[in-house]
């Protein structure tokens, strides 16, 4: 039996999925989000319904019309945008020029003069002269891209003097590997391992001396592509294929998988999603 009390669970956030020939599985938040279609593609969902998604995940979330809330990794303004109609101000740490242009664009669309925005990754932003600390919020919201977990969690601690929040996956499994196990072994010649992961962030944040509380919720996921082409060449640069044979397994796959609705080809699942978060004392 593995003592969990002697695993170093930083150093297992940072292990790479590899493949056969030891080539790092899935392109990093960084490269993914380098691409202005991609980010334009995903601020098109986030703001379907007028923002649903988001304005549900934030009623989980300690929202008082006087708190100041910083939001690492904002995306378009995926909660920055709801969040900022609802509280005094909102700062936003966004890293993606192309992420920035559709921030910049829905803050002027909505009207928003709460909103501040950091240019920069979390890890090379630094709390005294890039922020206006302490937050009543700080969250995070699938957006933990950045290299040292442990580093990246004590900063989000040190700069809230309330609630921090972290949405994340509750099987810790990357949509990648949900949406593809049934071809793994096709694309990287391993077969995939089903297997129930331990919670990594909860388990680090308790090494730390942080005893967070975790909700878990079931939620439906979808990915919309205007045809199969635009589906095969987004999925597979996630992916990191590179090879003819590589892409030719995930088109049958796609073509198979994707539901014709609307116009677009979709693709949906069902994830299990944690909210966790600590209140400092």
């Amino acid at each position: 039996m593995i003592d969990v009390t002697t695993i170093d669970w930083n150093e297992a956030w940072k292990k790479p999925e590899e493949g056969e020939k030891g080539k790092k599985l899935f392109i990093s938040c960084a490269d993914r989000w380098s691409e202005k279609e991609r980010c334009d593609r995903f601020n098109r969902s986030a703001k379907e319904n007028n923002w649903q998604a988001s304005k549900a995940r934030i009623e989980g979330m300690n929202i008082t019309p006087d708190v100041r809330v910083l939001d690492i990794g904002s995306g378009p303004g995926t909660l920055t945008i709801p969040l900022a109609g609802l509280v005094r101000e909102v700062t936003a740490v966004e890293p993606s020029a192309f992420m920035r242009d559709c921030l910049f664009s829905n803050i002027s669309e909505a009207g928003m003069r709460n909103v501040i925005v950091v240019p920069k990754k979390w890890e090379d932003v630094d709390t005294v002269t890039d922020l206006n600390a302490p937050y009543d919020i700080v969250v995070a919201s699938y957006s933990l891209g950045f290299p040292d977990l442990r580093e990246g969690l004590q900063k989000m601690d040190q700069v809230s003097c309330s609630y921090v929040y972290i949405f994340w996956f509750a099987d810790m499994l990357s949509p990648w590997q949900k949406n593809y196990g049934d071809i793994w072994e096709a694309l990287y010649g391993i077969p995939f391992k089903k297997y129930q992961k331990p919670n990594i962030i909860f388990n680090l944040l308790h090494q730390m001396g942080i005893y967070a509380n975790v909700e878990i919720t079931k939620e439906v996921h979808q990915q919309k592509f205007v045809s199969i082409d635009e589906a095969v060449s987004d999925q597979g640069a996630g992916l990191n294929l590179e090879t003819p044979e590589q892409y030719a397994v995930l088109r049958d796959y796609l073509e198979m998988k994707l539901i014709q609705q609307d116009g677009q080809y979709v693709m949906s699942s069902i994830s299990p999603r944690a909210k966790i978060w600590w209140k400092k004392d």
